[in-house]
């Protein structure tokens, strides 16, 4: 087998017994790998009836294929399990060095169950596995846990690990590697923190097996100049993601004030150009990336003077602690990231939330004393840095907010549900559907809830053409009209991406793909096979769903984006109307086979050959 390790190490914490399964080469061609894998894998073994955390819901770490190859960008893994957010269909992806790392230690993924009785760690050193005590290390800070772990041992380790949001079941706790970068979203790091692991720590010595690496090597060298020419790598490069955050907030799609303002004069203050002159020092990269978009920060004046961040913060990351907050300071973005990163915290979700404590609080619905004391002002730099503590440690307002803000709302009540601006339960991403119609459809049929990168329609929407795909039209950004067939499509082939697993931002035209996996496992395969796996996957996830009571009375939107136009900027006052949803959803429904329901129908599942799943 090539590509492949073609092992899977499962690790029961509630018996302490650990033993490797092997992977059938149909189940690899069916599902790929990645979250394809771990998609097949939570499917067959998690219960509906399981809650995000019971000892039987599943973590499943997963690389794919390419992870550690010849091929760039490489060097991410996802983790995926029931969320606690939404009680359904959860996973986060992370970059850095943490995934290959698993991989040359001879597994492809790692598959944990149970509950420990007490705070542990898994320390996999190629065969030699164990499960050690982590009571010393319970209670501290993600980057403080990954140093003092690698002091502990000999030895090139990687660390993956949780920090105190994540003991705590904040439902939207992170996992945190690499010194800063996170598998954010849905609240992995929640249910690692339900079965008491604390981390999950790694070497590999192995080499992993490739089967033509003199071929996918000349090919490499006939696409660069293409892809590295790409205007979004250039800015990825130059800038990071943070590059692109002006030429959004042309398009009126940075939210700002929790998605209710259309124009904010101090934009420019946190824009990608002021970004990088004045607070970074220097670019890095995941393994064998040639963009670099990571930035190493430093704060030279004011308050956090000598304050660094290795990691700094994204475009995300800017914005939703940022403009979403009517907060123009960058120093206490880097500030408000860096509690994030040691607390184990999702910083598009904690953005979110605290933008709507900020809102309850502007409208009266809740008070200074409901608030620990603070007077929860827009862009105040105390209230946004007192709030994240408050949350990481479930204090006060924090412990409602950490259970996201759908509960959130549920429980303060008084109208608040309809700013509450999440999909699902997961909080929404930086970037106002209100701009892109078909990101709109994109956030309501998401499988893990509010997402912007299973997809990304947002490119089309933008002018880019998709031939590979057979994507030709230009799709006006309003229209709402023609996006449900193109979604699907383009989902189909995200799916791929994160079963391979492959960054986004690199931009391999589709059609090399079947030729670079083909050359790395000796595995023949067609984009056209390639698609229907991504089908397979997104479909089988769907009805993991299904199975967990999610339907088309799910498949929505906010209330604000539904009925509240922007008075600024460049959405021209657009919104996603019921009725427009309903449209762009039974045009999506018939292009996936599924029913009016929204569930995919035996000729579809029969077609997939998911029948038997």
């Amino acid at each position: 087998m090539h590509g492949y390790m073609g092992k899977i190490l499962r690790v029961d914490l509630s018996s302490g017994k650990i033993q490797v399964d092997r992977v059938d080469e149909e189940t690899l061609r069916k599902f790929i790998g990645g979250v394809g894998l771990a998609a097949k894998i939570i499917y067959d073994e998690v219960k509906p009836e399981f809650s995000p955390f019971d000892p039987e819901n599943r973590l499943v770490f997963m690389t794919g294929p390419l992870t550690g190859t010849p091929v760039p960008c490489t060097g991410r893994y996802v983790v995926c399990a029931k969320s606690p957010l939404t009680n359904a269909w959860g996973e986060a992806h992370s970059g850095g060095f943490w995934a290959r790392e698993l991989k040359r230690s001879g597994y492809d993924g790692v598959v944990v169950e149970g509950k420990s009785e007490k705070p542990v760690y898994l320390l996999i050193n190629d065969e030699d596995i164990r499960i050690d005590d982590a009571s010393e290390l319970w209670g501290r800070g993600c980057l403080e846990t990954e140093e003092l772990i690698k002091k502990s041992l000999s030895g090139e380790f990687k660390v993956a690990c949780i920090g105190p949001a994540g003991e705590r079941l904040v439902s939207f706790a992170s996992i945190i590697n690499d010194e800063g970068r996170a598998a954010g979203r849905c609240g992995m790091g929640a249910v690692m923190g339900s079965k008491m692991l604390k981390a999950v720590v790694i070497r590999g010595t192995k080499e992993i097996p490739v089967k033509d690496s003199d071929r996918i090597r000349n090919i490499l060298r006939r696409i660069y100049p293409q892809i590295m020419s790409f205007p979004t790598t250039q800015i990825h490069a130059s800038y990071g993601t943070s590059g692109e955050l002006l030429s959004f907030y042309e398009y009126g799609d940075v939210p700002m004030k929790n998605f209710a303002l259309g124009k904010w004069n101090e934009i420019d203050r946190i824009s990608g150009e002021t970004y990088n002159a004045k607070m970074v020092k220097s670019k890095r990269a995941c393994w064998n990336c040639p963009i670099a978009c990571w930035r190493y920060v430093r704060v030279d004046e004011g308050p956090y003077a000598g304050l660094e961040l290795k990691r700094g913060p994204e475009y995300e990351t800017l914005t939703a602690l940022g403009s979403l907050l009517l907060n123009d300071r960058l120093d206490v973005i880097i500030k408000a990231n860096l509690l994030c990163n040691q607390y184990g915290l999702d910083t598009i979700s904690t953005g979110v939330c605290i933008a709507f404590a900020m809102e309850c609080y502007e409208r009266r619905i809740i008070n200074e004393q409901d608030a620990m004391g603070l007077s929860l002002k827009w862009g105040d730099a105390e209230v946004i840095l007192k709030l994240i503590e408050a949350i990481g440690e479930r204090k006060g307002l924090g412990d409602i907010l950490a259970e996201g803000v759908k509960r959130a709302s549920e429980k303060i009540g008084m109208g608040s549900e309809k700013f509450a601006m999440h999909v699902k339960g997961l909080e929404m991403p930086m970037h106002d559907p209100r701009a892109f119609t078909g990101m709109g459809l994109q956030y309501a049929i998401s499988n893990r809830g509010a997402c912007h990168l299973q997809g990304l329609i947002l490119r089309v929407e933008q002018g880019e053409r998709m031939t590979d795909l057979k994507i030709y039209e230009r799709l006006d950004r309003f229209e709402i009209k023609g996006k449900g067939k193109v979604l699907a499509t383009v989902q189909n082939w995200h799916e791929v991406l994160e079963s391979l697993i492959i960054c986004k931002f690199l931009g391999i035209p589709p059609g090399h793909m079947p030729g670079l996996y083909t050359l790395t496992t000796g595995i023949p395969t067609t984009l056209e096979q390639m698609l229907q796996a991504g089908e397979r996957i997104y479909n089988i996830k769907r009805m993991f769903n299904v199975k967990c009571g999610i339907t088309r009375k799910d498949d929505t939107l906010p209330y604000r984006i539904m009925y509240e136009g922007l008075s600024g900027g460049g959405t021209l006052g657009n919104f996603i109307s019921p009725e427009d949803l309903n449209v762009m959803l039974n045009e999506y429904y018939a292009a996936r086979g599924w029913d009016e329901n929204g569930v995919p129908r035996d000729e579809t599942f029969k077609r997939l050959g998911l029948l038997e799943t």
